[in-house]
């Protein structure tokens, strides 16, 4: 019986790791210039940050693990890791891609407006 509850453990873990996102390559802390805040990328986190101070403004991680999905670009230079945020009510969409550049694009579409946000996010 121990045996039996131990394979059907490895088996939820390795099924499970199945499907968990790695945004490794969005690691790091990227600067917004037109907010000066800093989206702060760590293992299994992703915050927005007051560049300044350090000062949480918000956490997005339970949303890029409950709905949050990483896809190829259109022409397979790149990797775009997006979700939606029902609190914000917007949806992001973060793209690196592969070239030498450090910088990501940044793509936020709000709810309620057809004007969408735009902007290079820099190393910080």
């Amino acid at each position: 019986m121990k045996k039996l509850l131990s394979v059907l453990l490895l088996s939820v873990f390795c099924i499970s790791g199945m499907f968990a996102i790695d945004f490794s390559k969005f690691k790091g802390e990227w600067l917004d210039p037109n907010w000066d805040a800093n989206w702060v990328f760590g293992i299994g986190t992703l915050k927005l940050e007051d560049a300044k101070t350090g000062e949480k403004i918000f956490d997005f991680t339970k949303y890029i693990f409950s709905n949050g999905k990483l896809e190829s670009t259109e022409k397979n230079d790149g990797i775009s890791l997006i979700f939606s945020c029902p609190e914000t009510e917007r949806t992001y969409k973060f793209t690196k891609l592969v070239n030498l550049d450090t910088s990501i694009i940044m793509e936020i579409d709000p709810e309620w407006t057809d004007e969408n946000y735009s902007v290079d996010l820099k190393l910080d």
